[in-house]
């Protein structure tokens, strides 16, 4: 698998667990002018943003380094 087929995998699992949560998933990969957010939710009147990250292991960092602060702006300007 390459990178692309191995972030669509992950995104579904991802999707897919949400779901179990009782999350809607309303959006897969939303594009705009100003980026992509992977999947958009909705829950309790919240719509919800989730970025996915996978790492094949700690070496590589934890995702939740991969969510640098201008990611977290691309996604809050795709969001408005």
């Amino acid at each position: 698998m390459n990178k692309r087929e191995i972030g669509t995998f992950y995104e579904e699992a991802v999707s897919e667990y949400l779901k179990l949560q009782g999350i809607n998933i309303i959006c897969k990969n939303f594009r705009c002018r100003s980026g992509e957010i992977d999947l958009i939710g909705w829950e309790n009147d919240c719509l919800i943003f989730f970025e996915v990250k996978y790492r094949k292991d700690e070496r590589y960092g934890y995702p939740v380094e991969a969510v640098t602060e201008m990611k977290k702006r691309t996604i809050c300007k795709c969001a408005s």
